[in-house]
């Protein structure tokens, strides 16, 4: 890792301005800029971190480091990592937020699919594959003293469809999501269309507990059931013939 900076500082008032940030792990390059100020035995920090299009294969020794923990056995591995940062607050409580997003990479080692148990089956898919294959993951983060959340969750994997949601890790690794997949085709897409009645969201419901290196999925058929029943009161309410896109008539689909 190299780091080229440049800092102007200001002795009488005790603070700093970083005009360069330069930080570098092979190709990974990401810039740090902002001001510090120092106020008795405290220092803060009032910064910007802009990381384009970062080659993950660069980052993955120093994922540790920065505090990403992924699940055990697994390994990032290809394409690139984007984040924008803002970096506000004394040096020990320090909140960190922006976007961060992954785009093309592999999870090697994480079977998605399979985790994902019941929701996965109703897929209709082959055989499930080792690794996990993302097309793109956005979130908006916020990283804090009293542990991370994560907001605006929208994760694209090649063999399941879009998931989206939000959810929070606590300093001690546990998490707490829940979630919506969207998977289209074979059963699961009807299931999909039958959850959704009644709700106005698109997705069967489910949830994301454990901790980061041992995550559990658990469906949420609660969830399920609650939106078929609204969508088949909102259907009777409607009157007796219903509409083509009824959850009576997706039920229909679902059961052949």
């Amino acid at each position: 890792m190299t780091l080229k900076h440049a800092v102007e500082m200001d002795l009488d008032k005790q603070s700093g301005t970083l005009t360069q940030g330069d930080i570098a792990i092979g190709k990974a390059v990401a810039h740090l800029t902002g001001t510090f100020q120092t106020q008795g035995e405290t220092q803060s920090l009032d910064m910007k971190f802009n990381a384009p299009d970062m080659p993950v294969d660069e980052l993955a020794a120093m994922l540790p480091a920065l505090g990403v923990v992924l699940p055990s056995g697994s390994q990032l591995k290809g394409g690139t990592l984007s984040a924008n940062l803002s970096i506000v607050g004394p040096i020990d409580k320090l909140v960190i937020t922006g976007p961060v997003r992954l785009a093309n990479a592999k999870l090697a080692n994480f079977d998605l699919g399979a985790k994902l148990g019941a929701l996965s089956s109703f897929a209709g898919k082959a055989a499930s594959s080792p690794d996990t294959t993302i097309q793109n993951a956005s979130l908006d983060a916020r990283v804090a003293p009293e542990g991370t959340k994560a907001d605006n969750i929208n994760l694209a994997v090649a063999s399941i469809g879009v998931i989206t949601g939000a959810g929070t890790v606590s300093p001690a690794g546990d998490l707490n999501f829940k979630m919506l997949a969207d998977v289209k085709g074979g059963m699961m897409g009807r299931l999909t269309q039958v959850a959704s009645m009644g709700s106005g969201k698109g997705g069967v419901p489910f949830s994301i507990d454990g901790t980061t290196s041992n995550p559990h999925f658990v469906p949420d058929m609660k969830g399920v059931a609650t939106g078929m029943a609204k969508g088949i009161l909102g259907n009777v309410a409607g009157g007796p013939n219903g509409s083509a896109n009824s959850p009576v008539n997706a039920l229909g689909g679902l059961f052949g």
